[in-house]
């Protein structure tokens, strides 16, 4: 009686979590994408703003939050296939920090944008400028943000494994035996913000290289890699 109550409470909790992980990456999808068809449809209902602009800032934000709701939604994080007797030491996925903060960035430009041309008599150039950087910004972050949901890092005592998986899988591996070097790679705002990079050699070349990127705490996971040097003394 009691195993089975305690089964419930784990498969509710478990159903709840998925629940609160859809919303938040429909929620975040929403995001991404309303804004430009609200500006789109804002657009339309101004006489002086011509409707070829409209479209274009309508279909982009219909783009971008339909492929977003997509890659969310679909956004099953990749596991790696492991062998019989091989044991997962480390498992991460990188952090969102980058890719919010960039949309975060990209704010103020937009909004400067829409002050100038609408209630300025600034020439058009200026607010077109501060529109194309926040929307670098924007769409930097965007696809920083949804390339993340498909990525995983993976250590195991007999290999570094680096996961993609979306339209296509795409699966980098080095074996515990041929590492040759391990480095940390944290500039000051990744320090303070507790995360960084774990870069992983097994030769000279990028495809002798894999790059944990954006990862939180990464000391722990160069620690265990470097453990892979006293098995093999």
């Amino acid at each position: 009686m009691t195993t089975a109550v305690a089964s419930n409470g784990v498969f509710r909790k478990l159903y709840l979590n998925t629940w609160i992980s859809l919303f938040r990456r429909v929620a975040m999808s929403v995001i991404l994408g309303g804004p430009f068809m609200v500006c789109g449809i804002l657009g339309f209902m101004e006489p002086d703003f011509p409707n070829w602009a409209s479209a274009v800032v309508f279909s982009v934000g219909a783009g971008l939050g339909s492929v977003g709701l997509y890659m969310s939604i679909s956004g099953i994080v990749p596991t790696p296939n492991l062998v019989a007797g091989e044991k997962l030491l480390v498992t991460r996925h990188p952090t969102m920090k980058p890719a919010i903060g960039r949309l975060i960035m990209s704010v103020p430009f937009l909004l400067a944008a829409g002050y100038l041309f609408e209630w300025s008599q600034a020439p058009y150039v200026y607010p077109f400028v501060l529109f194309v950087v926040g929307l670098y910004l924007f769409f930097k972050g965007a696809m920083r943000y949804l390339r993340n949901l498909h990525i995983t890092y993976s250590v195991t005592d007999r290999r570094v494994i680096h996961l993609y998986r979306f339209l296509w899988l795409h699966t980098k591996e080095i074996p515990a035996a041929r590492i040759i070097s391990i480095s940390e790679a944290r500039n000051f705002f990744e320090i303070i913000t507790g995360r960084g990079s774990v870069i992983v050699s097994s030769g000279i070349g990028e495809r002798q290289t894999i790059r944990m990127e954006d990862i939180s705490d990464p000391e722990p996971i160069a620690e265990t890699i470097r453990g892979f040097f006293g098995q093999g003394a």
